[in-house]
């Protein structure tokens, strides 16, 4: 596509950094209660124009306001525990002890919730709990590559024992 490689994009494209951001300011940012008005000069429609790639910075974010939190919320979790319930699934099958599955299957169970939860906290209660939503994502990450390698290495590399 006219020479567009994911290998040569700086790491400021991908979404999560462009929306909300990769750190508790920016995401105490995002979900402020009030909205960074963008400057219209008179007898403008709209704030809005269309930009090029290269002018994104590292500084562009996104302002969640209370509906979009909302649709956000709704989406995440359903499609994320549908997502952790399904890989959970298949790594109930795995040969490993059933306390340490137990533990791994909730990661992405109890990141989604702290996720989701913090946008919500931090949004409504205190911008100090911006770091919930950051600890939520690691632990949902961590959780599904957890599973999704153990899965495939009980699969592929495991010796059955006579």
């Amino acid at each position: 596509m006219d020479g567009i490689r994911l290998s040569r994009l700086p790491i400021s494209v991908a979404q999560a950094a462009i929306a909300v951001g990769l750190s508790p300011v920016a995401v105490q940012a995002s979900l402020a209660p009030e909205m960074p008005m963008a400057s219209m000069r008179h007898g403008e429609a709209s704030g809005e124009r269309e930009i090029d790639l290269r002018e994104i910075s590292s500084a562009a974010k996104v302002w969640m306001r209370t509906p979009l939190l909302i649709q956000t919320s709704h989406t995440h979790l359903f499609s994320q525990t549908l997502i952790a319930g399904l890989l959970g699934l298949i790594f109930l099958f795995s040969s490993m002890r059933e306390g340490l599955k137990a533990a791994i299957i909730a990661l992405p169970f109890v990141g989604t919730l702290l996720d989701i939860g913090g946008m919500w906290l931090t949004r409504f209660l205190s911008p100090a709990l911006s770091f919930l939503v950051i600890a939520g994502g690691m632990l949902f990450a961590l959780g599904y590559v957890l599973i999704a390698a153990l899965s495939m290495h009980d699969l592929w590399l495991r010796k059955e024992t006579a």
